[in-house]
């Protein structure tokens, strides 16, 4: 597949992932959903073989139902020319494999928690009728979150019904497989139950317990050694957790837990002080023969039995030979055969016992691990065994000076006088200790304690260093230091340093600027006119006060330049104008009163005029009648005229005023 070749018009190939003897696994991005998913792709030369493809499907159609938080969650699935696919869930992480191989030695509670949670997954699948069959440290993969997820559930691998690929090449890996699988039995649910004792004896002790140059010579092993201890490499290993491996790893799978379920429950509580005194696990379902303890090695058994045989085989013709040469007529000749047959026997006897008295004495050998080159040296002594070589190697279990282990190692056989070889502990080895500067805190961290460092941090503020990375470490990159005797500090960046902005309502320029430089903050002005607000204080800020900012932050403040001189000028001129259309209006309203006080003097004027004539009128004489009269008359008259002259004057001059 190329890289950027879109499968089933959906998911864009990213980057390979891994090679499986059936399939080939890509990361992908989905780009409906916009994720990067795991891809598995059937290979090209397997996509003809229609068992592949119907096991292949069988599987699909299996793993897709399984929904549990420690099995890889199966999206999709489908054909893309001619090759299935599957689609799942994409894990960021690392398998356990290469887990185990950096994180050595793993502390016991870690191991406890993962192996917890690969039960757990384990459990579910065979719950629904699921039996991996391939369950391996490289198919659990630990997320970044630490979590461990199942993946492979027999999906990338072609296997024929005898347990063997088509080449003769056992299945995935041999260092896990059940003896029933190497037999070429069907695997069980307690086949998948001794892959996860192998896995937790790997996760213990950093390695597998049988290897061989070879697949058939490990298989071998699987189906005829007993499972190393655990103890013999550490002896700080309890013995109620090595128990849980001796019952998973069981030759007899019915000696074996029944489920995964019934596995998770007992090592739960493997380190429960209650199970401290705990006796080792023996096999219920092992055949036991009472002629032969478990102390003697088996070849010198079958020597002695066949010499035995051969002893036998040797001198039964001389009792048996032509017996019809002896006749009851020859007394002399019965007897001379009974005393020879009687001869051979106690020459048998006699062999036999010596052969008894001369075998060199079996002994076991006894468990120094933990004393003083010393001491060990007398306990082997004390049991007729001769010190043989003795090594050094680092140890972070046993303390210097104290043995690790011997060879043969403690429990075996052998012969009294033979030598045994002490390897003993020099400590802890001395490792270059790195350089972890600009990395992030929190995985270093994981990383170094599991490797037994103390570590301690401060934090500081730092504007090139983004927040959770390392900016210093007080020890040399090239160090070479004990893990476990070393504490390691670390100065941490929090990011850039953060500082509280203030109201700077009210104040001026100068004030802003005093606190920005104080703070390496960077402020930029610009000004506004303000008829509320004097010239060059503050009317805004661009961050609300009390908010948090760094140096890689910009404050604008907004200044005021005061009012603005035109707008000032035309509020004059508008309110001048205002003053002049006031007067005016006034003094039309006082015109038009003076009007109306003029008319109703007028009209006053007029009637007392017109009262005062009629007053006149009533009070001339009767004899103004005759001709006499008429100077009278015009006497009269002229004072009406008068009268109304008057008026009409008073008038006028109200008028005009």
């Amino acid at each position: 597949m190329q890289i950027n070749q879109l499968i089933g018009d959906r998911y864009r190939i990213i980057e390979p992932l891994g090679e499986g003897g059936m399939a080939n696994v890509y990361r992908a991005h989905d780009i409906i959903l916009d994720r990067d998913v795991s891809l598995k792709l059937m290979r090209l030369d397997m996509r003809d073989n229609e068992s592949v493809r119907r096991r292949f499907e069988n599987e699909i159609a299996a793993t897709s139902a399984l929904i549990h938080p420690n099995i890889i969650q199966v999206y999709d699935y489908g054909e893309d020319g001619g090759s299935q696919y599957l689609v799942s869930e994409y894990v960021s992480g690392m398998d356990l494999k290469r887990y185990i191989a950096e994180r050595q030695p793993i502390p016991v509670t870690r191991v406890i928690d993962i192996m917890s949670e690969i039960l757990a997954g384990v459990g579910e699948a065979h719950k629904a009728g699921i039996v991996h069959r391939d369950l391996k440290p490289q198919n659990i993969l630990i997320n970044q979150n630490g979590e461990a997820k199942i993946t492979d559930f027999g999906i990338a691998r072609a296997q024929t019904s005898f347990g063997m690929t088509q080449t003769n090449t056992a299945i995935g890996s041999v260092h896990y497989m059940a003896p029933e699988q190497v037999k070429g039995e069907v695997a069980t649910v307690r086949s998948d139950i001794y892959s996860l004792g192998v896995m937790l004896f790997e996760m213990l002790t950093g390695h597998v317990p049988f290897d061989g140059e070879t697949a058939v010579a490990v298989a071998v092993k699987h189906t005829q050694e007993p499972m190393p201890s655990i103890r013999d490499i550490d002896p700080r290993m309890p013995q109620a957790l090595e128990n849980v491996i001796l019952k998973a790893t069981a030759k007899n799978p019915m000696s074996r837990y029944a489920s995964a379920h019934e596995m998770a429950a007992d090592l739960a509580t493997a380190l429960s002080p209650n199970r401290v005194n705990e006796a080792r696990w023996e096999d219920p379902n092992e055949a036991v023969d009472d002629t032969v303890t478990k102390v003697i090695p088996l070849a010198p058994i079958h020597e002695m039995a066949n010499t035995e045989a051969a002893s036998e085989a040797t001198t039964s013709p001389a009792v048996t030979a032509e017996p019809t040469a002896v006749t009851p007529d020859n007394p002399k000749s019965k007897w001379r055969w009974i005393w020879v047959a009687l001869g051979v026997v106690a020459a048998l006897v006699i062999g036999l016992g010596v052969y008894g008295a001369t075998r060199p004495a079996l002994v076991r050998v006894p468990d120094v691990s933990g004393m003083t080159q010393a001491n060990a040296s007398q306990a082997l002594e004390r049991l007729k065994l001769e010190v043989g070589d003795v090594t050094t190697t680092s140890s972070s279990a046993i303390d210097r000076g104290k043995v690790v282990r011997t060879t043969p190692a403690r429990g075996k056989s052998i012969k009294a006088g033979a030598e045994v070889d002490l390897i003993v502990s020099k400590g802890p080895a001395k490792v270059r200790f790195g350089d972890y500067v600009n990395e992030k805190y929190t995985t270093v961290a994981d990383k170094l304690k599991a490797k037994g460092f103390t570590v301690e941090q401060t934090e500081t503020a730092n504007s090139s260093i983004p927040a959770g990375y390392i900016i210093s470490q007080n020890l040399d990159a090239e160090d070479r230091v004990i893990p476990g005797e070393t504490t390691v500090r670390f100065k941490v960046s929090t990011g850039p340093k953060r500082y509280a902005v203030p109201d700077f309502s009210g104040k001026d320029r100068s004030e802003v600027a005093s606190w920005a430089a104080e703070n390496g903050i960077s402020v930029t002005y610009n000004s506004v006119y303000s008829d509320s607000i004097a010239v060059d204080e503050v009317v805004s800020q661009s961050i609300t006060p009390g908010s948090k900012i760094t140096t890689n932050d910009m404050l604008m403040v907004t200044l005021s330049k005061g009012e603005n001189p035109e707008a000032k000028a035309a509020s004059e001129a508008a309110r001048e104008s205002s003053v002049s259309a006031s007067i005016a209006e006034s003094q039309s309203i006082a015109d038009s009163e003076a009007a109306s006080l003029s008319a109703k003097e007028s009209s006053k004027a007029a009637s007392e005029a017109a009262k005062e004539a009629a007053k006149d009128a009533s009070n001339t004489p009767a004899s103004s009648v005759d001709g006499d009269d008429s100077v009278p008359s015009s006497s009269t008259s002229t004072s009406a005229s008068s009268s109304s002259s008057k008026s009409s004057s008073t008038s006028s001059k109200s008028s005009s005023n």
